[in-house]
């Protein structure tokens, strides 16, 4: 045998043995199996949160959800409807998935069909836009449309802002605008804000700062590792950062304690303006477009978090919004797949992150927690997992939790008891209270409506200025309204995209007759979105505070129980649970990292600190 005929041969069984033990390594990993159901900034987030803490390739994530835009041929659900038709339509209505969405029209523009803008002192979302490893999230101004505008188009859009309070009544006779503000220099807007609102405004833009610096104090809890970081609910999170009062009460009842006045003196209007109708035209204006309720409907802190817009600068994504869920998938798996390889864990080449574009129906806990089985709308088993994340609203989810076996039948289907509690009749949320043999239920934040908000794309529209009472140099570019504008109108909101196109919010869809009465005669609605589809919503129904905002835990589910170990077995984690007190995309995230890191420590994918090295807290 010559030099080189050996050296070949010992070549070959070196590569032999390494592919062996590469093969014996892919079998001898104990993957854990993780379910994420909802594909909006919940999931994507979480998948890529998971990701990161699995530094050791020991994750399997299949998230569930209608796709992100461009990971699909059709825009999520944009309603596709003919032109000049007011019907609402929803083509993904059967599906748990995001709130955040664009459509694009004919003329390649984009319009934000859902959130609409970010606030710069998002950390979490920030982080994600600076982790693209593409660098497709680019920051653009509010209702920037994808592409550059003619300049003549940018000379026809207005500008400013006006609050609409309706036609007629005992204080508008003439003027039906509470505020308006269209065309004026920031000094200008300055001067008039100022002078009618004044003291109040100091008093909520002080309030708005310290619950931001209260709510940065969540970003350093969710790096730690430390033991008393890991929290089991909303409402310890808020109670460890010091906003669990705004949590808790109505905005209405949160403006008392800061001071804000609620009625107009005759001696103080003398000297401080208007002082006192600040609640009725601008706070609830501004919460009647975000989230299409009152003051006395929305919680202190969902009122603060939409007031913290007025703190610093807002930016959307070009392109969409939803390009932000598309890039956190693909984080996910471009990181997970890039070290898992790099690791030899594969050998072949399938990624151990995956999107399946699918509806899940009913979930099947096995007895003792030996798994999680999904089932689709069919009764077809879509696998069996060790950790199942409901990241949709458990309201409208469309889910069944059942159980399966027992000490004495090992077939037998039962519900099961979701955050300690269980539903006598049906698992499914929305239809029952999850009443179990006590009498208790499951907090009504899981089980509470969500508020319908109907969004409206309507293109060849020219505002009607005599419809409502505008000089033509006077148009807003944004118009809100007070309760009784909203009344009047049956509108949250009406935005100028740019020269021609308008968005609409809406409680309901709008007719033919009120799109013709509002922008004229040959306007056209491009786009129409339902959200949630009839039964669904686009934002909680706070009703208030109060027992309304007490949250569900993180865990909904711990099937070690059955098994007699606590963090064994499988487990339902639900990051909505978020929402029980205030909505927005950053608490989104948040709601995710939390769950994220509950994950990690049940799998030990992370190394818990205790009080042995102090307290971090």
């Amino acid at each position: 045998m010559t030099t080189s005929t050996f050296y070949a041969l010992l070549l070959y069984v070196l590569v032999s043995c390494f592919s062996i033990a590469i093969s014996r390594k892919e079998q001898d990993v104990d993957y854990k199996r993780i379910a994420i159901i909802g594909g909006g900034i919940s999931g994507t987030f979480t998948a890529k949160y998971l990701s990161d803490y699995d530094e050791n390739c020991l994750l399997d994530i299949t998230l569930f959800s209608a796709p992100p835009s461009d990971l699909s041929k059709q825009k999520e659900d944009v309603i596709e409807q003919p032109r000049g038709e007011t019907q609402a339509y929803d083509n993904h209505h059967h599906h748990q998935g995001s709130r955040v969405s664009s459509t694009v029209l004919e003329d390649g523009m984009v319009v934000e069909l859902g959130a609409s803008i970010i606030f710069e002192g998002n950390k979490l979302v920030n982080e994600m836009i600076h982790g693209d490893p593409n660098k497709h999230l680019i920051k653009v101004e509010p209702y920037s449309v994808g592409r550059d505008l003619p300049e003549e188009d940018k000379v026809k859009m207005n500008t400013g802002m006006g609050i609409y309070n309706g036609k007629g009544g005992e204080r508008n006779d003439d003027n039906p605008w509470s505020l308006l503000m269209a065309n004026m220099t920031s000094a200008q807007v300055e001067k008039t804000m100022l002078w009618r609102y004044n003291l109040d405004l100091w008093r909520v833009d002080r309030a708005t700062k310290r619950a931001l610096d209260s709510f940065d104090l969540i970003y350093d809890i969710l790096d730690s590792r430390h033991e008393k970081t890991f929290m089991e609910s909303p409402n310890d999170v808020w109670k460890a950062v010091g906003l669990a009062y705004a949590a808790s009460v109505s905005f209405d009842e949160y403006l008392d304690s800061i001071g804000v006045s609620s009625s107009v003196s005759w001696w103080k209007g003398l000297f401080l303006g208007k002082q006192g109708v600040a609640r009725e035209e601008l706070y609830t204006a501004i919460n009647i477009c975000n989230n299409n309720q009152l003051n006395s409907q929305m919680t202190g802190l969902a009122g603060l978090v939409n007031l913290a817009a007025s703190t610093g600068k807002l930016f959307s994504i070009k392109g969409g919004n939803d390009k932000l869920l598309q890039s956190a998938f693909r984080q996910a798996k471009q990181r997970h797949d890039s070290v898992c390889q790099y690791k030899n864990i594969y050998d072949d080449g399938e990624s151990k992150i995956k999107w399946v574009d699918k509806m899940v129906k009913t979930l099947v806990s096995e007895f003792e927690g030996s798994g999680m089985e999904l089932f689709d709308v069919q009764g077809k088993s879509m696998g069996t997992f060790d950790i199942v994340v409901l990241a949709a609203p458990l309201q409208f989810s469309g889910i069944n939790f059942l159980g399966k076996g027992s000490m004495f039948d090992s077939s037998v289907l039962h519900e099961i008891p979701l955050n300690e509690m269980v539903d006598s009749e049906n698992s499914n949320a929305n239809e029952h209270g999850h009443k179990n043999a006590l009498g208790t239920h499951l907090p009504s934040s899981a089980t509470r409506p969500y508020t319908q908000v109907v969004t409206s794309v309507i293109s060849n529209a020219n505002l009607n200025v005599s419809y409502f009472h505008l000089e033509p140099d006077k148009i807003p570019r944004s118009i809100f309204v007070t309760q009784r504008g909203r009344d009047a109108l049956n509108i949250s909101s009406i935005s100028q995209i740019t020269n021609g196109i308008y968005k609409v919010f809406s409680s309901t869809t709008l007719t033919n007759e009120t799109v013709a009465e509002l922008f004229g005669e040959k306007a056209i609605v491009e786009r129409v979105k339902m959200w949630g589809g009839k039964r669904g919503g686009a934002t909680p129904a706070f009703n208030g505070g109060g027992e309304s905002s007490f949250s569900t835990k993180f865990k909904l589910y711990d099937g070690g129980h059955g098994a007699g170990a606590f963090d064994e077995g499988s487990a339902l984690y639900y990051t909505n649970a978020m929402e029980s007190a205030v909505s927005a995309i950053e608490i989104s995230a948040v709601g995710s990292k939390f769950v994220s890191k509950l994950i990690a420590r049940r799998l030990g994918l992370m190394e818990v600190i205790g009080d042995q090295v102090g307290d971090e807290l």
